[in-house]
């Protein structure tokens, strides 16, 4: 349940208002009371000295015997109401100023027995306008006297002094609250100004000073406030200029790097991050989730509570992408979590490129090694001293070394190519020459014929290298399966594409080898001596070619490989 708010000007006020009304009070009835107490003193001894003149009248009159007739007199001469008692407590006597004398008052009684017995004592009454004395008398008869002086003078003067001092104790109340509220409203403006500064401190508002005009408490208040401004106004300066560094760099860095808080909302992202998650990711806006079969929220969710530890995952949601995750969860100090995602895409990428590059060339290279190293054994057997021989597997030995180095080239701009480390140069490459060339390294079956269906002067621009080891690939492999009929190896253009075919007379394929053909590895039922990747050595340099290869092929009814280099640039030679 929330407080009410109180402002410091109305408790201050009422507290001053009391402070004023109850010092007022005490001091009016101190006045009041100490007045009273004097006109109550002043009276009380003017009429003792009265009743007492009076007393010495009676004594002197009692031996007399002219007591009754003189008690008039001296009634009026003293201005008293006089009672007097003989010692068996009759009434000898009463007069006023006025006239015969009344009974006396039945508040006057206890005063009677104090004269009888022997006590003087002077009393008033609460209003002051009565005072009664009472002395004992031992002359003749009379053995006590009750004298009454009235003075409402003196009453009235109690009644003006306590009402005058209640209408200025009303007064003083009055001003003493005003002064009190104007100082609690002038206290609580300069309250209220240091609250606003450092409420527009709290909200980062560093600029507006704060004006102090008087040196007292709240003059030092404010000048220590306006102090500890300053020094935030630099501090932030300073930490601003650290956290602007702080963007350029986390800017600049090629991983990406983003902060979320508890309930997954991005806090910040630098321009990788931006680019691995989608783009348009700015402050405040939710985690999204990029990948397919992996959670980035859930991860970034399991970077928040108590035993949160840092979490470091590696995601590849297709096979042409891979990132690695790095998560540091949020501190107490802080309630938020950091998320580095790394692209391993072009690492993995070269690696496998590398991978590849080994498998590749285990593959290409022992063809033209076993060659060699055949010709090379024949010519140590003793080949050498027979001159045509001689010449004949040195021949070998020069034709197989030269394809080994056309091979070495092809598989390395293959390697850099899939790496994206370099692009195939192009050049002008004439297909009939290249045709008959792969034609002439094949060894087919005996009966096999070797065919090139190619016009004259059909050129393309390619990457040779790349372009002969497919076609040498796939015509090897034509002719090591091709037991009897031919092998064609065909090039024509149409629509401003080469297309490049080789087709045999062989066992063809069965639907299930087609869909698996060109994958790494594979070997079908056909070639399980194989390692299994030349026909995918082949789709590879096709797509590096920028070009596609297609299959058409039945069991019991040959092979036919088609490579198609797409909008590729033509040398027509037109014989004259």
């Amino acid at each position: 349940m929330t407080r009410p708010f109180i402002g410091v000007r109305w408790w201050l006020g009422a507290a001053f208002a009391v402070v004023a009304a109850t010092s007022t009070a005490i001091v009016v009835s101190q006045f009041s009371s100490r007045s009273e107490q004097e006109f109550r003193a002043k009276a009380q001894t003017l009429a003792a000295g009265d009743a007492v003149l009076a007393a010495t009248d009676i004594a002197r009159a009692e031996r007399n015997g002219s007591l009754v007739r003189s008690l008039p007199v001296i009634a009026r001469t003293q201005n008293l109401e006089l009672w007097v008692y003989g010692q068996d407590g009759s009434q000898l006597g009463a007069a006023t100023p006025r006239g015969p004398g009344i009974a006396l008052p039945r508040w006057a009684h206890a005063a009677k027995a104090d004269a009888l017995h022997g006590n003087r004592t002077v009393e008033s009454t609460p209003s002051g306008g009565s005072v009664i004395v009472d002395l004992p008398l031992h002359a003749g008869r009379t053995a006590g006297l009750v004298a009454i002086s009235l003075r409402p003078d003196v009453a009235a003067a109690i009644g003006i002094v306590s009402d005058q001092a209640l209408r200025a104790g009303v007064i003083a109340g009055v001003i003493g609250v005003l002064v009190g509220l104007l100082l609690a409203q002038l206290i609580a403006l300069r309250l209220r100004r240091l609250a606003s500064a450092a409420e527009a401190i709290a909200l980062g508002d560093f600029e507006t000073p704060l004006r102090y005009h008087f040196r007292d408490e709240f003059g030092a208040l404010a000048q220590s406030f306006d102090r500890m401004r300053r020094q935030l106004r630099r501090s932030f300066r300073r930490v601003e200029v650290e956290r602007d560094r702080l963007r350029m760099l986390l800017e600049r860095l090629h991983e990406g790097v983003l902060t979320v808080d508890q309930d997954l909302v991005v806090h910040f992202a630098n321009a990788e991050a931006r680019r691995l998650l989608g783009g348009r990711l700015a402050e405040g806006d939710p985690l999204p989730e990029p990948w397919l079969g992996f959670s980035l929220r859930g991860f970034a969710d399991g970077l928040f509570g108590d035993r949160a530890e840092p979490a470091q995952v590696h995601v590849s949601p297709d096979e042409e992408h891979a990132f690695g995750l790095v998560g540091i969860p949020a501190q107490p100090e802080t309630d938020w979590a950091l998320v580095v995602i790394d692209d391993l895409t072009e690492q993995e990428r070269r690696e496998l490129a590398e991978r590849e590059f080994v498998a590749n060339a285990a593959h290409e290279l022992r063809t033209p090694l076993t060659t060699i190293i055949g010709a090379v054994e024949v010519l140590q057997a003793g080949a050498k001293d027979d001159p045509p021989e001689r010449d004949r597997f040195l021949g070998h030995i020069e034709r197989e070394s030269g394809r080994l180095a056309r091979l070495a080239r092809a598989l390395l701009t293959l390697a850099r190519a899939h790496s994206g480390q370099e692009q195939p140069r192009a050049e002008p490459v004439e297909l009939g020459p290249l045709l008959r060339e792969v034609a002439d390294s094949l060894r087919p079956h005996e009966g096999v014929a070797v065919d090139v269906e190619c016009a004259p002067g059909l050129g393309a621009v390619a990457n040779r290298d790349l372009l002969e080891q497919a076609l040498r690939n796939l015509a090897e492999n034509a002719a090591k399966h091709t037991a009897r009929g031919r092998v064609v190896l065909r090039a024509s253009a149409a629509d401003g594409s080469v297309s490049l075919e080789v087709e045999d007379t062989g066992p063809g394929m069965t639907p299930e080898v087609q869909r698996h053909v060109f994958d790494r590895f594979y070997r079908g039922e056909r070639d399980a001596d194989g390692f299994g990747l030349g026909l995918a050595i082949v789709r590879e340099s096709v797509r590096t070619l920028g070009g596609r290869i297609e299959l058409e092929s039945s069991s019991g009814e040959g092979t036919c490989f088609r490579i198609v280099l797409e909008g590729a640039r033509l040398r027509e030679e037109v014989a004259v």
